[in-house]
């Protein structure tokens, strides 16, 4: 008995060195599939072109890609999510750069917006749309803002989550002529808003789905946007009212890794991602809706962001809005 004992303890005492060795070796990346977590609700444009991308990347990754919806916050709970999972591939997020641009100037965010992400890919830029009811009272532009001046308030719109670039821009319409004041009600992403406008909860909304207006179940009235869209020639643009556009830095579909991903899996998930971002069916499902087929890779979205965290406080001063929160917390932004 004894000389078991003793046998068994040297071996133990042989594999301890291994043990300590293993423990704190992690995979260079995940085996299993990938998560990617869209930030916001299905039928958007983000989520279309997410899953669009996803489909793309698989044929390269030998995994599959789970995609799960996380919206609310604007975008804020799918990158918070995000930096708490493991670094090690498995876990990805698509969230448009609001999330980590304005709603972090405005507030209290579980994470910093550019030492907490990797980005990996910009893989679009929106250019929202303000859309009603077809039988609505207003037709153009002009007639909306007409009835706006006279409701003084009361008309609602429905924006995919405070702070983002359909609200951002509304909100700086309203900024530089206050005759101009609107009810904002935030949904979980542009389907949601899409939904209860076709329901009547609110008079209009901010919206990216192109099918839905060329065959006539939306109306549009104006592009969010500093230009317009060939697939609307006849849809004015924020310009074209004299109204300032609110920049390309909130608005931009963007791919991220958590920090602390190495490096090797950085380049692996980037490289593959970018080939699917050029694919022709990924391309093709674009053009369904209010997306310009902008592409940057690692290094390119990386610049991009820092740039657009540093000019967002100045813009934002600029047109006024610099106080309002952008989601619901507190206006508290992280160090930077």
């Amino acid at each position: 008995m004894k000389w078991r004992l003793l046998h068994l303890c040297r071996n133990l005492l042989w594999l301890l060195p291994y043990a300590l060795l293993t423990a704190n070796v992690s995979p260079a990346f995940a085996d299993g599939p990938v998560r990617l977590s869209v930030a916001f609700s299905p039928g958007g444009a983000l989520d279309v072109a997410a899953r669009a991308l996803a489909k793309e990347a698989e044929k390269e990754l030998g995994s599959a890609v789970i995609v799960q919806n996380t919206p609310s916050g604007g975008g804020m709970t799918a990158v918070a999510r995000l930096v708490s999972s493991r670094p090690d591939g498995s876990n990805l997020a698509a969230c448009v750069t609001n999330a980590l641009i304005f709603i972090p100037h405005r507030n209290d965010v579980p994470y910093h917006p550019l030492k907490d992400v990797e980005p990996l890919l910009v893989f679009g830029q929106a250019s929202p749309v303000l859309v009603t009811r077809p039988d609505a009272d207003w037709k153009t532009l002009d007639d909306f803002l007409d009835a706006t001046r006279k409701h003084k308030g009361e008309l609602r719109i429905g924006v995919p989550g405070l702070g983002t670039p359909s609200h951002i821009a509304l909100a700086m319409m309203a900024a530089k002529d206050p005759s101009l004041q609107w009810r904002f009600v935030p949904f979980g992403g542009p389907g949601e808003a899409e939904t209860a406008l076709l329901g009547g909860h609110v008079d209009a909304a901010a919206s990216g789905a192109l099918p839905r207006i060329r065959k006539g179940q939306l109306h549009p009235l104006m592009v969010l946007a500093g230009t317009g869209l060939s697939a609307l020639p006849d849809v004015p643009s924020l310009s074209d009212k004299g109204f300032s556009d609110p920049g390309r830095g909130d608005s931009s579909f963007i791919l991220l890794a958590p920090a602390g991903t190495e490096e090797k899996e950085l380049d692996r998930l980037s490289r593959i991602f970018e080939k699917a971002a050029r694919s022709e069916t990924f391309l093709n499902t674009l053009t369904s809706y209010s997306v310009a087929p902008v592409l940057r890779n690692r290094e390119e979205a990386k610049t991009f962001l820092k740039k657009a965290w540093e000019e967002e406080g100045t813009i934002l001063r600029a047109v006024g809005i610099a106080d309002m929160p952008a989601a619901h917390s507190a206006p508290k932004s992280p160090e930077k």
